[in-house]
């Protein structure tokens, strides 16, 4: 009892350290319990394409947990920092560290009944306000009920007991290790100035640059999805000896330049923080990197989010289109008509186009060759490019334009990316580029993954051999090698064209040789559980990203403030003023927390471009439309980053300035 006792007013005693602490620690379980209860619904597994999304909170929980223990223990060993000095006096008035271990456990287990308390309760309630936000964002229908979920209470209730019985057998060993003189001198030990480690600064900048390069230079959305974490693994690393190394560096730069460093202000900011950098360079790194990491996630799934209907009208140019055998066109054509009287669909135009299916070539010097099966692999994809052959009668039919094309003459339409030169080689062929076609309806022009291009060539007979060339295995035959899509634009209600899209898949489905049918309907409901799922998760690790930067911020306030205070009282005393103080105070502390946000900000700047390739992959090309984005959450996240600033400032000032007059001696 008296342990417990004891450990409560510790508690008490402690609550300006402790409190940020719990609230941040209840705040990541209202998270976890948000995610755990939609992830653990039973309607989930019942909705169309809620599988994406369920598959993503099950991900997006195990991310949690991660975070939940890196930033405990992150945020316990400020804890520990600051009650160093209070177990020390313990230490030396009697109790053994046995004894101090059980106070400790007794405080652990206090703040766990509290957060699990606090936690569960306004998670359980937050969790009905996420769930009818969600509902709203991915347009799940009556099946998706809320329910209360035991099980995921319990997955919650035994995640942070392991987390708080983790911390716990963490301090339990700090104190083993550590003498009573050490714990009561506490945080406050001498400090020799750091040397500069050049090799270190130098090091930081190049993982920076490399980083940095790799996301400039990508060229293939295939190249970003392979490189993407080794650029992050690069600026992360470059970060943290960006800070540690190259900041001293910096300042001793900036002492050495006596028309600087002789001014009241800069002397001591810049004096303090050579002496200081060294313990606290970590603690900014990871505010920049949790800035950064803000900013990416809700300007990448905003992105996606807002995107939704220019995604998918990148993958369904047509509101329907059915790839199928010439000889099925008319019965497709018909049925299309039918269904759309039936549905009450107006202008609905039904037109036709018939080509080769996409053949897969590589460029193999000035050739092009045929990407095999077997060859199929992440560096081939990339260089692959997709060819689509029509006849010179087709293009005719379909434009209503000429085109009298010799056997080795070709019309070319790019309709994503760029071919650069006038000729073409294909399997032995070469082909001379006489008119370059600048747009087609069934082919609307799109940024994709790889090139794309439409090749009109003169017979049928010639397009058929070239194949057999290419593919010899296959042994194709015109039948095989030709398809029609048939593709149609109509207007309508929503349910009515829903309706009308399911009717026809049905049709297309049941029809022989496998055809192929995409609505943009059908896709624009199952895109929604995949963006709004996205957007909801983005949101929750945004808001978790953005407390572990306050509540590293705050820390780190009041760990500076009690260094800090005796060298202004002593300064205070030899004739400092108290406009000075908090002259110099602003400037040591605007130096030390907008650098971290400011070099978060050119982080997002150079990750822009390979953002950009890897949005791609989701069907999203419109670059504008992620800057603008990325543009207002950087502005967005530098309000809240202000806000934090000026509420943690507060609690430094109250800790280091003395109000003129009162001295103490």
């Amino acid at each position: 009892m008296f342990y417990l006792k004891l450990a409560l007013l510790n508690l008490k005693k402690n609550s300006r350290t402790y409190g940020p602490f719990l609230l941040s620690m209840i705040f990541l379980m209202v998270m976890n319990t948000i995610v755990q209860i939609i992830f653990r619904n039973d309607g989930m597994s019942t909705l169309p394409g809620a599988q994406n999304a369920k598959y993503m909170f099950g991900l997006g929980n195990y991310i949690i947990v991660v975070f939940i223990v890196v930033f405990s223990l992150y945020a316990n060993s400020f804890l520990l920092k600051q009650r160093k000095k209070e177990l020390g006096l313990y230490n030396i008035l009697g109790l053994g560290k046995r004894e101090l271990a059980i106070v400790l456990f007794w405080e652990t287990m206090i703040s766990y009944v509290v957060t699990l308390a606090l936690g569960l309760t306004i998670g359980s309630v937050f969790a009905k306000i996420g769930f009818l936000l969600l509902k709203k964002m991915t347009g799940f229908g009556s099946d998706f009920v809320y329910n209360f979920s035991f099980p995921a209470v319990l997955t919650v209730a035994g995640t942070f007991l392991a987390v708080f019985l983790l911390l716990f057998i963490w301090n339990v060993l700090q104190l083993k290790f550590v003498s009573p003189q050490a714990l009561l001198k506490g945080s406050q030990h001498g400090e020799k100035e750091p040397k500069v480690k050049w090799l270190l600064a130098l090091a930081g900048i190049l993982c920076l640059g490399m980083g940095y390069g790799i996301s400039v230079t990508i060229v293939s959305p295939i190249d970003a999805l392979n490189l993407f974490f080794i650029a992050v693994i690069l600026v992360i690393i470059g970060t943290y000896l960006l800070f540690t190394a190259s900041s001293i560096a910096i300042l001793k730069l900036l002492k050495n330049n006596k028309n600087y460093y002789y001014q009241l202000n800069h002397f001591i900011s810049v004096s303090n923080m050579i002496y200081r950098m060294k313990q606290n360079a970590a603690g900014l790194a990871s505010i920049c990197i949790l800035c950064t990491m803000v900013m990416v996630t809700v300007a990448t799934t905003g992105s996606l989010y807002v995107g939704t209907d220019e995604m998918l009208k990148n993958f369904n140019p047509h509101d329907i289109s059915i790839t199928t055998r010439k000889d099925h066109q008319t019965d497709v054509e018909q049925m299309l008509r039918q269904l759309a009287n039936q549905h009450h669909l107006k202008s609905i135009k039904v037109r036709d186009i018939t080509t080769s299916e996409g053949l897969a070539l590589i460029g193999k010097k000035d050739v092009y060759e045929a990407l095999l099966l077997e060859q199929g692999n992440m560096t081939t994809i990339k260089n692959t490019e997709m060819f689509s052959l029509m006849t010179s009668e087709e293009y005719e039919r379909v434009t209503g334009e000429p085109a009298d094309i010799a056997d080795d003459e070709v019309f070319l339409y790019e309709y994503s990316g760029k071919y650069p030169a006038d000729t073409i080689k294909i399997a032995g062929h070469t082909f001379k580029i006489v008119h370059r076609i600048n747009e087609m309806d069934a082919m609307p022009k799109a940024e994709s993954i790889s090139d794309a291009f439409l090749l009109v060539m003169s017979s049928e007979e010639l397009i058929t051999k070239l194949a057999d060339e290419l593919f010899p295995d296959d042994g194709y035959s015109a039948d095989a090698l030709f398809s029609t899509m048939v593709y149609a634009d109509f207007q309508g209600k929503e349910e009515e064209r829903l309706a009308f899209a399911r009717e026809m898949k049905q049709f297309v489905t049941a029809m022989p040789d496998s055809p192929s049918c995409t609505s943009i309907d059908i896709d624009r409901e199952s895109s929604k559980s995949f963006t709004g799922g996205f957007l909801f998760l983005g949101m929750i690790f945004g808001l978790m990203f953005t407390l572990a930067t306050g509540i590293i911020i705050y820390y780190k306030q009041i760990s500076e403030g009690v260094q800090d205070q005796q060298r202004y009282d002593i300064m205070q005393r030899v004739g400092m003023s108290h406009k000075e103080v908090r002259q110099t105070i602003n400037s040591q502390v605007l130096m030390v927390f907008f650098f971290p946000i400011a070099l978060a900000a050119l982080h997002l700047a150079f990750a822009f471009p390979i953002i950009r390739k890897l949005l791609l992959l989701f069907g999203l090309a419109n670059w504008q439309l992620f800057l603008w984005i990325s543009v207002t959450t950087v502005l967005i996240f530098f309000v809240l980053y202000l806000l934090m600033y000026f509420q943690t400032s507060k609690v430094y000032y109250r800790i280091v300035e003395r109000m003129p007059g009162t001295y103490t001696f």
